[in-house]
């Protein structure tokens, strides 16, 4: 598939006291990031003996410039080309810090599924401003479909952690259907061009449920990752940076979104699925799936401080593989002619997750909402 490059368009940041300023501001929060990582590195477990992670570094489309990834392995896995998870990190779109956080996550990937799962890095705002980080996520695609002897091209999902979820979507679009079969959102924003985008929060307010585990998304800062990624110059409306604006037939069957209730960026994943169920095909309408998880924050999974946020994690992650393994293998355990799908209505969602705030007693699954 041929990606062009729109080098007559210009892309980053022009410089400016502004820019200056942004460098500096992202030069500490990049240094606080890493202290988070290491301070919380105990919340998450390490990969187990039976998946070998190998460190690669796979061509862009620019020459002499290489991406680097993590490539984890199942070590009994078959011989033959697998199936294969791109995962892309989550970072404010700004931050190296959180590339790796995502290891169990990518380890039950690739356990569960015996399949190959690429952990792929980017470049990062604002230095690299959209669409560069999105350019590099495609090229980890196209990678891949050029090693038919390693990969089976036939069977390829995405998954991505909050502004991991927005590049994953955004890069699988330019691929459609025919290529990434499923397509996992955890926490993602989806939507730049909404009121309350700039300070991460379309509804202009934070949420009030408590939570127990994960992070509250500071206006401020948030806004200064959104500066750093949004040139001037950038629509804020297109769909490479508000994919939610992707036409629906761009995108996958399988879809799964993941969010917890106390995340300012919740809404914008119930407002990504209503889409979906109103505008979306038969088939996306019939596989989609939201998870809108109690008493849970931004990154709960990666980050877990309690028992139920453990439960919460694993449920999530399991669902995650059910939904690109019903993708992979269709005609395992799913009819081949899927019914018509009634749009769920949207009052159900809204009672889920207000039950799910105010809820005292967590330890009963909420439901995973489904067409």
């Amino acid at each position: 598939m041929d990606l062009p490059t729109e080098r007559s368009q210009r892309v980053h940041h022009e410089w400016s006291l502004r820019y200056v300023g942004l460098l500096f501001i992202i030069a500490f929060l990049r240094t606080m990031a890493y202290v988070e990582v290491f301070l919380t590195d105990k919340l998450r477990p390490k990969v187990k003996d039976d998946v070998k992670v190998t460190k690669i570094w796979f061509p862009s489309r620019e020459k002499g410039r290489y991406i680097k990834a993590f490539i984890y392995e199942p070590v009994s896995m078959p011989a033959g080309p697998r199936p294969v998870n791109i995962n892309v990190h989550g970072s404010g779109f700004c931050s190296a810090a959180f590339f790796g956080n995502s290891r169990w996550f990518n380890y039950c990937v690739a356990s569960k599924l015996q399949c190959y799962v690429i952990d792929t890095d980017y470049r990062k705002a604002p230095e690299h401003p959209c669409p560069l980080p999105v350019r590099d996520i495609e090229d980890a695609v196209q990678w891949v479909l050029q090693h038919p002897e390693k990969f089976d091209v036939d069977r390829i999902s995405m998954t991505g952690f909050s502004a991991g979820g927005n590049l994953a979507l955004s890069a699988a679009s330019a691929f459609g259907p025919e290529k990434i079969k499923a397509l996992v959102s955890y926490y993602a924003p989806l939507d730049g061009s909404a009121a309350g985008a700039p300070v991460g929060d379309a509804n202009g307010h934070p949420p009030k449920s408590p939570f127990r585990s994960g992070v509250i998304l500071d206006s401020f800062v948030f806004s200064v990752f959104y500066a750093a990624y949004v040139p001037p110059q950038c629509d804020p409306g297109h769909p490479n940076l508000s994919v939610i604006n992707i036409p629906l037939e761009k995108l996958p069957d399988h879809l799964f979104l993941i969010t917890g209730d106390a995340d300012s960026l919740a809404t914008e994943s119930i407002r990504f699925y209503d889409n979906i169920m109103e505008n979306g095909s038969r088939d996306q309408k019939y596989h989609s799936r939201l998870l809108i998880v109690p008493n849970e924050a931004h990154a709960f999974d990666e980050q877990p401080k309690h028992p139920e946020s453990v439960h919460w994690r694993d449920k999530a992650y399991q669902q995650s593989v059910d939904v690109i393994r019903s993708a992979w293998y269709p005609d395992d355990g799913e009819p081949s002619n899927p019914p018509v799908a009634k749009p769920a209505p949207k009052a159900i969602i809204s009672f889920v997750t207000q039950q799910s705030a105010g809820a005292k007693d967590s330890s009963k699954p909420a439901p995973a909402i489904r067409a």
